[in-house]
């Protein structure tokens, strides 16, 4: 769905997933349609709060009103990423959703991956059974060496 009067970047020849629609999933989808060739009617964009979908349900882009969760991520994601073939594309611009993991899901999937940050679950920087050096963003970075 590339627009014509700006460069095209990529084709993305499978299912786009954007989890989280916030102020930056809202900045990013019209970059995401303007630089790359893609069939709109793939995409999906995942948010537990429904407050904009009017965005999306004008552009015909499917929406999913739920969090993405620790507990059910790749029963959520494997779906939305595989369905009708072509290499699909997750874009994660949402808090609280475990990068690792989902990267890690992405990969055996053979799904592209693109975040903002590393981000852990709900909960993992005020986890009292944890040390202080295990709870920091240092410590999750080094966990994707692993």
């Amino acid at each position: 769905m590339a627009n014509e009067n700006w460069p095209v970047y990529g084709e993305i020849s499978g299912p786009v997933v954007m989890i989280g629609f916030g102020s930056i999933g809202r900045g990013t989808l019209p970059l995401i349609e303007r630089h790359f060739k893609f069939d709109k009617s793939r995409m999906t964009v995942i948010d537990p709060r429904d407050t904009d979908r009017k965005l999306l349900d004008e552009r015909g882009i499917t929406f999913v009103q739920e969090a993405v969760t620790e507990k059910n991520y790749k029963k959520l994601l494997t779906p939305l990423l595989t369905n009708g073939g072509g290499q699909g594309f997750c874009i994660n611009l949402s808090v609280d959703t475990g990068s690792v993991d989902l990267m890690r899901l992405c990969r055996k999937l053979g799904v592209l991956y693109i975040d903002t940050v590393v981000e852990p679950w709900l909960g993992f920087y005020f986890d009292a059974k944890a040390d202080n050096a295990s709870r920091t963003n240092y410590a999750l970075r080094e966990s994707l060496l692993k």
